[in-house]
């Protein structure tokens, strides 16, 4: 049950599965394995179901902004602060930007959405993500289950 919370956790957010997995006091390699398999899930059925995933968004969207116009609402803003950062990693630092933030940063579902919605014509693209997941899992899981304290507590 506890692996199933992990890996379950893994595929939305990467710090909770890993924090999880120190928390129910599994080893590094354990912690390590089961929020990477998790993580490498998430990647692949967010990535996956992304263009279902936007239409729906756009469609809700679509339908709120109509409401708020009938009720003569002030209409929210398309050009968010958020988005314009986006916009912005995806073109300074292309898809290896994106990658490298999804795990953390974006979270899983985010980045694989927006991978696929701005990079879905780069074969690269997926393993990049499962890479950067893999990589982040790993430096993530030595910092919870204390193989990063141990050589902080031999410096002076």
């Amino acid at each position: 049950m506890q692996i199933a919370i992990v890996v379950a956790w893994g595929t939305l957010k990467m710090l909770v599965a890993a924090g999880f997995g120190a928390g129910f006091g599994f080893t590094f390699l354990e912690t390590f394995l089961w929020t990477a398999v998790g993580g490498c899930l998430g990647v692949l059925l967010f990535y996956r179901l992304s263009e279902r995933l936007t239409e729906w968004s756009r469609e809700r969207w679509l339908k709120g902004r109509a409401k708020a116009r009938a009720r003569g609402a002030a209409l929210r803003r398309i050009f968010t602060r958020r988005n314009r950062w986006i916009i912005r990693v995806k073109h300074v630092s292309g898809f290896l930007g994106v990658a490298a933030l999804t795990p953390l940063v974006l979270t899983i579902p985010v980045g694989s959405i927006l991978a696929a919605r701005f990079f879905h014509h780069d074969r690269r693209m997926v393993p990049a993500l499962l890479i950067s997941v893999v990589v982040q899992a790993l430096g993530v899981s030595a910092a919870l289950t204390g193989m990063v304290g141990g050589f902080t507590q031999a410096l002076p």
